[in-house]
């Protein structure tokens, strides 16, 4: 799976590389705060090696996002799920958050899989105690739509879709 990088406004995106997994895994110091991230089956305490594979880093398009400054900021991943574009795992640098790295993340990642995957919609599930991502995707145009038959937590989380924005 190649993955490309895409600039914009001195932020790039680009994809995962194995030297920002640890920065990444600091992100989490509880089993809590990898719950509210990587879903009930995310393991805690984590080794670099579950890690990698709860996150599923081998199956799923996995891209960090820096600004000019060098800082990883924000982690985030897509895959398909339903003929859709499904953000996953989406995590700003705790350092950074509400400074804009998280919308960012997203409309970036959204770009590049609408240059190389051209999906015409896009969906993402979201923690409803997780009000601050909840709003972040209501003003990148996300709304709620009825829970996927089957997908986990429907009393814990919501599902939202966005329809694409390129033109045809």
């Amino acid at each position: 799976m190649t993955l490309q990088s895409l600039q914009n406004d001195g932020w790039t995106l680009s994809p995962l590389v194995d030297a920002e997994i640890t920065e990444i895994m600091t992100w989490f110091p509880s089993a809590e705060s990898i719950n509210i991230w990587g879903g009930p089956n995310f393991r805690f305490p984590f080794t670099g090696e579950t890690f990698r594979e709860d996150c599923r880093l081998d199956l799923m398009r996995s891209w960090t996002l820096r600004h000019t400054d060098r800082q990883l900021a924000a982690f985030g991943q897509a895959y398909e799920r339903d003929g859709r574009g499904h953000l996953a795992r989406l995590v700003s640098n705790p350092n950074l958050r509400r400074q804009g790295a998280g919308r960012k993340l997203i409309e970036m990642i959204i770009a590049l899989l609408e240059e190389t995957l051209a999906y015409d919609e896009y969906s993402l599930f979201v923690f409803r105690d997780n009000v601050p991502a909840y709003h972040c995707y209501l003003s990148l145009g996300f709304v709620v739509q009825d829970y996927p038959d089957g997908a986990p937590m429907p009393e814990k989380c919501y599902f939202l879709t966005r329809k694409t924005t390129r033109r045809r």
